[in-house]
């Protein structure tokens, strides 16, 4: 019996260090999300966050008197609570938290004055990004690539282009930093103590029952899909952040530091998904879904948003994410965004699609049949893909 025992906690010893303590392969990262977007567009819908937070800003201008429409129509204006869209979100902050706490990886990490007017900033570009384009990098990019819409495959080159404009800032505003530094005037530090034992691992687990529960409330309540859409946000989020897999540093890195590893596996991601959303709207479910309005707005969009979200720290995923680990930086971003893009019809007047100024939603599915719209995403992946080793490639021979 004692040998068995010591067999059982060896193999949980094992899952623990290699789910929790070691970073996932980024190729781990990107087939868990393919595979998590297919079956969570199959049982409701697929993945997108900014939506909602656009919808959070709306409300909360409207608790303050400001009436305004949400901007997009898909997520009217509802409490947050009892919104189905907004349970992807709040799933991701559980999982991150559970996976942060249980790894031992969460602290409150502030910034600096200049850090938190970034934060703004970004957050800001973002969220007129998100309506411009729309909606985001992970939506707007990732899932409506996937879901075979032309808004996906343009959006990326609004995106590339604004990730490399934020990252020139990055690299403008690290060098000025390290010129101010006076390293002569360096403090000594003292040794560091080896601390005690964590109590994050258990407040990690103890959030998992807490997220446990309340999925267990809105099941009992009626609402199964609500309970759905929230475990599978929590997934996400444990996936986003075990495999560090993070959209806004893949596109920023292609052109600043000429490194394509990180969207390479994304690109392989959408691949694995094109195929999976192509089987299941080709039987006829949901075949509109994720195909936004495509036109020059979308490139413009994508560059506000690509700009937004570099020197924010991160895309709508990456704000929500790493506010569940700590930053600060993060939770400004979210605030900025969110009450940016829920201002958006008091601006243009119009909800996100509508007037002047979007293009038309085009399905490549239903311009050129499910198989030729997939042969025609699975070529610009392939392109993509070329691209960013012949960019990788001229780094080498400047080397």
């Amino acid at each position: 019996m004692k040998r068995w025992t010591k067999v059982y906690d060896d193999i949980a010893i094992v899952f623990y260090r290699l789910v929790w303590r070691r970073a996932w392969p980024i190729w781990v990262g990107a087939l868990a999300l393919a595979f998590a977007n297919i079956f969570m567009f199959a049982y409701a819908r697929a993945l997108g966050v900014f939506p909602q937070m656009a919808m959070w800003g709306s409300w909360v201008y409207n608790l303050l008197g400001i009436k305004v429409e949400a901007p997009f129509a898909a997520v009217p204006l509802t409490p947050p609570h009892l919104d189905i869209h907004s349970m992807i979100d709040f799933g991701i902050v559980f999982g991150v938290a559970i996976a942060a706490l249980i790894s031992e990886e969460f602290k409150i990490r502030k910034d600096d004055w200049q850090g938190y007017l970034a934060a703004i900033a970004g957050g800001v570009l973002m969220g007129f990004g998100t309506v411009l384009m729309p909606p985001c990098n992970v939506g707007g990019f990732y899932t409506a690539t996937m879901a075979l819409s032309l808004g996906g495959p343009v959006a990326a080159l609004g995106l590339l282009l604004g990730g490399y404009v934020g990252g020139l800032f990055l690299k403008w505003q690290a060098n000025q930093a390290a010129n101010a530094v006076d390293f002569s005037a360096a403090p000594v530090g003292e040794p560091v103590k080896k601390a005690g034992a964590s109590l994050q691992p258990y407040i990690g687990v103890a959030i998992g029952i807490l997220l446990a529960i309340v999925a267990f409330i809105y099941f009992s309540l009626g609402k199964p899909k609500f309970t759905g859409l929230l475990l599978f946000g929590a997934l996400f989020g444990i996936i986003f952040q075990r495999s560090r897999l993070c959209m806004a540093a893949a596109f920023r890195e292609i052109l600043v530091s000429r490194n394509g590893t990180v969207m390479k596996w994304i690109l392989f991601s959408i691949a694995i998904g094109t195929v999976g959303f192509a089987i299941l709207k080709s039987q006829g479910y949901q075949q509109m879904h994720f195909v936004f309005p495509a036109g020059l707005h979308t490139v413009v969009g994508g560059f506000i948003f690509g700009i937004g979200m570099v020197i924010a720290g991160g895309c709508g995923v990456g704000i929500l994410w790493r506010s569940a680990e700590g930053y600060v930086r993060a939770w400004i971003a979210l605030i900025a965004g969110a009450l940016t893009s829920g201002s958006w019809v008091l601006i243009y007047g119009h909800r996100v699609g509508e007037g002047w100024l979007y293009g038309k939603p085009f399905s490549l599915g239903h311009q050129f049949g499910w198989f030729g719209g997939t042969a025609l995403i699975l070529l610009f992946l392939a392109c993509f893909y070329i691209l960013i080793t012949y960019v990788e490639a001229t780094k080498n021979e400047k080397n």
